[in-house]
């Protein structure tokens, strides 16, 4: 059995809400959206815990099934078909009990590794959600992640907590380095529940390699062995390279650094994985405007003179418009406007919302820049059209005019 931390249910920290508020805030719209396939929609919360937290508040299993409840109670769907599971090795009992107003929410004890796969080999066609959450870096292994992306199912999308500092730190301790930070902030409040200890040994080494899916983390650590970067720098080009990886099997992935104070460094890092460019830009939005309502909590809605992205990075629209001018100039044959734009936030990160980029692409094509290619071509009213978005009744490509 996993090794208990018996305060971590005692109270929400306000990383677990900060967590727990990307998830709910995505998977609203997320639900909403796939109850319109006409697909059953499978949700795994792979380190589902208690539940709720001894203070009360609710943990993600209950802010998903509350959405999915509201969901069913508003759609015009006839008859959806929804299944969610929810896994914990240590509190299944107490979880069941605190599920018990979801008679339809199937609680599984034991570990994540040994039954996902089980409750995933009979969804062929589907649409799967998977929350992961773990109690320390060891259960992610990659490999995994690779299998599910090539499952036979309608979609699948992944959410991640990587503990990246978490990763950096046992990664020294298994190439025999001491790992550091001027900051002691870093790991205050890093709870971990079952945290994770690796040694200078090959076992640990090849461990981290599953984690990581590869060895090029190793390159990182020796550059922060030999003075090369720093500690921060290290688990930025960790997170970089991670996410990068996961593109071998997922198309879009964005990452979105957890910090509760403006001028923090991240303590952890949000990982969102999908094949599809509507999920990932709906995901862009939710990191904005979850980084939007953190700030204005820290400045205590003051004003701030400066707009910031959830990496602290100063940024204006002249520095967005000089990126997309960078990225967009490559177009050079029609192009999809989602499948672009989820190309630039993946290249840039979620330094804005999508509006943002949307309508300084009107301006591009105002000012001749850009050549756009709407169906229809005509409003119900024979206008010619000018919408910059793209769903199931309307289509937008794109190319470069200069």
């Amino acid at each position: 059995m996993a090794k208990k931390n018996d305060d971590f249910f005692v109270e929400k920290k306000p990383w677990s809400e900060v967590k727990d508020q990307l998830l709910g805030c995505y998977f609203k719209p997320y639900v909403a959206k796939i109850l319109h396939t006409y697909k059953p929609l499978v949700y795994v919360d792979c380190f589902a815990g208690k539940g709720k937290f001894d203070d009360g508040n609710p943990g993600s299993p209950i802010i998903a099934l509350d959405i999915i409840d509201e969901c069913l109670a508003t759609t015009t769907m006839n008859r959806a078909q929804i299944s969610t599971f929810f896994i914990d090795l240590n509190y299944a009992n107490e979880l069941q009990g605190n599920l018990k107003n979801y008679p339809w929410a199937t609680v599984i004890s034991g570990k994540y590794e040994d039954n996902i796969e089980g409750i995933l080999s009979n969804k062929h066609g589907s649409n799967v959600f998977l929350y992961i959450d773990p109690y320390g870096i060891k259960a992610l292994q990659c490999s995994m992640f690779d299998g599910f992306a090539n499952g036979q199912f309608n979609s699948i999308e992944l959410l991640i907590n990587m503990n990246s500092f978490g990763f950096i730190r046992e990664a020294c301790h298994a190439l025999g380095a001491t790992f550091s930070l001027d900051d002691p902030t870093v790991f205050e409040d890093l709870v971990e529940y079952d945290p994770t200890k690796m040694t200078a040994s090959e076992k640990s080494i090849h461990d981290l390699n599953e984690i990581a899916g590869g060895d090029y983390w190793k390159a990182i650590i020796d550059d922060y062995k030999a003075g090369r970067i720093d500690g921060y720098q290290a688990e930025e080009l960790f997170a970089e390279q991670y996410c990068q990886r996961l593109r071998n099997s997922f198309q879009y992935v964005l990452n979105m650094p957890l910090r509760i104070r403006r001028g923090q460094r991240p303590k952890y890092r949000m990982i969102h994985a999908t094949n599809h460019p509507e999920g990932c830009l709906l995901m862009v939005d939710n990191i904005c405007n979850r980084w939007e309502a953190w700030q204005n909590v820290q400045s205590g809605g003051q004003m701030s003179l400066f707009q910031e992205d959830p990496n602290n990075q100063i940024i204006n629209e002249a520095d967005i418009e000089s990126k997309m001018v960078e990225h967009f100039s490559q177009c050079k044959s029609w192009t999809s406007l989602n499948e672009s734009m989820s190309v630039f936030f993946m290249k840039y990160g979620p330094i804005c919302k999508t509006k943002v980029i949307r309508d300084l692409l009107k301006k591009f094509e105002k000012d001749g820049r850009l050549l756009i290619a709407r169906n229809p071509k005509t409003t119900d009213k024979g206008k010619p059209a000018r919408f910059m978005e793209e769903n199931s009744k309307k289509k937008v490509s794109l190319r470069w005019s200069r």
